[in-house]
């Protein structure tokens, strides 16, 4: 394995420290103690840097958290100057650490999360069902709490060569008294690449063709399994082809290596289709988990059909045609939304309170559920919806409504369809783009309806809507009506959106 160095010289930059600063702080500047290191930004960066450089930075004593739901847990927190200079050495080192893994190694790295390593999952079940007939899961009891210090530092020694960022990683590490911090991003990527030699391993079917004397072993192993275990008409008839065929099939499983391996953190699934060779690789794979990385293993595992009960992992439970919620998270899904309708709220108040559920449910097959419950629509549109920002401040999403609403056709009274313009903006389009992949332009409108209209026609006078709303348009005309002809001292100011038709029979839109 090709070792890298001279990565300190990459992180002890301004620019890398800034980077780090506000990679860990999105999302968070509503925080007490972000916002107190950023009134003072530009030295605390500084004192950062300089730590790291002369070796002088000594890990912030933890405070603990207790979590008790989903399962319980002790989340290490430290203060925001240690999450800004270990993201610092991250960004120049996590693709590095990301390299040494392999394809399905889910968790801890971006852009492989839940959902990819469920979409991973479903491939390899559909994919090919007659070779991941049966699967084995294999879970490590703590795993983060018990990773061993010593084989965690010959971990990342074995890739990087750096002996300031050695001497860094090395700090992090020992400053717990157990194993890897809960909460912290160094250690969830230290944490993935601990096991990272074990996958590789695990693909190659533990090479155990390369020792005569240990192939030989399964080998027979296999074959005695298979003849203790046979229980069925379908057993007898294989086994009635002979121990021959027998050995040569199990050369061909050791051969193929494990084609359908994966894993999840600490949680590791493989399918495969001879149940009794599963069995031999779940044994292995225990055996030097325990052996080769001291890690525990919790005793439920068990080698079964996927159609007997499901792989229940990451929230869902996995089927070869269908994808179902797992029990306890549809439980309390279905429980919040009856609290909060007996509390008497509306549908889209339940709709927002429930999102995330509603959301992580809507990935699976749970059209009949949502159904039940009155939520049929896709969450997934309404959680987008509210990520999304308003053109102007003061504003949701909510009040956004379409410019045909708007548009007074040939024929139709423009009394009905005057909107008071209150703010405008002229701006990039985040959907349409120019042939040359430049961003078109589009105008925003701030306006309010019209209610009625008294007075007389030379002075009238008007009553509008109290409700504020937003529209966008791509009409070139009214851009260039806004940056030519009016502007916001002219605001607020009594208007209609007409429409034109012109001599090519094209329509467009303008303000009359």
């Amino acid at each position: 394995m090709k070792r890298i160095g001279h990565l300190s010289s990459l992180i002890e930059t301004e620019r890398n420290f800034e980077d780090a600063f506000w990679g860990y702080s999105d999302q968070k500047h509503r925080r007490a103690e972000v916002r107190c290191f950023e009134e003072d930004l530009e030295g605390n960066l500084k004192a950062l840097l300089k730590a790291y450089a002369d070796g002088s930075w000594k890990t912030s004593d933890y405070d603990y958290k207790e979590v008790l739901i989903p399962k319980h847990r002790i989340v290490a927190k430290l203060p925001v100057a240690d999450h800004v200079i270990q993201w610092a050495a991250c960004n120049q080192t996590e693709s590095i650490i990301h390299g040494t893994m392999i394809g399905k190694s889910c968790s801890c790295v971006k852009g492989k999360g839940t959902h990819y390593f469920k979409r991973i999952l479903e491939r390899e079940l559909r994919s090919d069902p007659a070779d991941t007939i049966n699967f084995v899961q294999i879970d490590i009891h703590h795993y983060f709490l018990n990773i061993n210090h010593e084989l965690m530092k010959q971990r990342y020694r074995r890739k990087i060569k750096d002996m300031k960022l050695i001497r860094f990683l090395d700090e992090i590490v020992e400053s717990y008294p157990q194993g890897l911090p809960l909460g912290i991003k160094i250690s969830q990527m230290l944490a993935n690449m601990f096991l990272a030699p074990f996958d590789w391993l695990a693909i190659e079917c533990f090479r155990i063709m390369a020792d005569p004397e240990k192939f030989h072993y399964w080998q027979s192993r296999y074959v005695s399994d298979k003849l203790i275990t046979c229980r069925t008409e379908d057993d007898a008839r294989e086994l009635s082809d002979g121990v021959q065929m027998l050995n040569e099939r199990f050369e061909k499983y050791v051969s193929e290596g494990l084609r359908h391996y994966m894993r999840f953190a600490d949680n590791i699934v493989i399918l495969h289709r001879d149940r009794t060779f599963l069995h031999i690789v779940a044994e292995i794979s225990i055996m030097i988990l325990v052996r080769d990385y001291l890690l525990p293993i919790n005793r439920n595992w068990n080698v079964r059909p996927v159609y007997a009960g499901g792989i229940d992992v990451c929230g869902y439970v996995f089927f070869h045609d269908h994808t179902m919620l797992r029990k306890r998270n549809k439980k309390a899904l279905c429980r919040q939304v009856a609290k909060l309708r007996k509390k008497g709220l509306g549908k889209r108040e339940i709709e927002l309170e429930c999102a995330s559920r509603i959301g992580f449910a809507g990935h699976a097959d749970t059209r009949h559920l949502l159904k039940t419950l009155d939520m049929e629509k896709r969450l997934g549109k309404v959680i987008k919806n509210r990520k999304r920002k308003a053109p102007f401040e003061g504003m949701d999403f909510d009040q956004k409504q379409s410019i045909e609403d708007l548009i007074c056709h040939e024929g139709e009274d423009e009394s009905e369809k005057l909107i008071l313009l209150i703010d405008y903006k002229v701006e990039d389009s985040v959907i349409e783009k120019n042939d040359d992949g430049t961003p078109k332009q589009r105008i925003a409108l701030r306006y309010r309806t019209i209610e009625s209209v008294s007075g007389t026609e030379d002075e009238p006078v008007y009553t509008w809507n109290d409700t504020e709303h937003y529209v966008f348009s791509g009409s070139k005309i009214m851009i260039e009506q806004a940056e030519q002809d009016f502007s916001r001292e002219d605001l607020p100011v009594v208007t209609v959106i007409q429409e034109y038709i012109n001599k090519n029979r094209k329509k467009f839109y303008k303000f009359t």
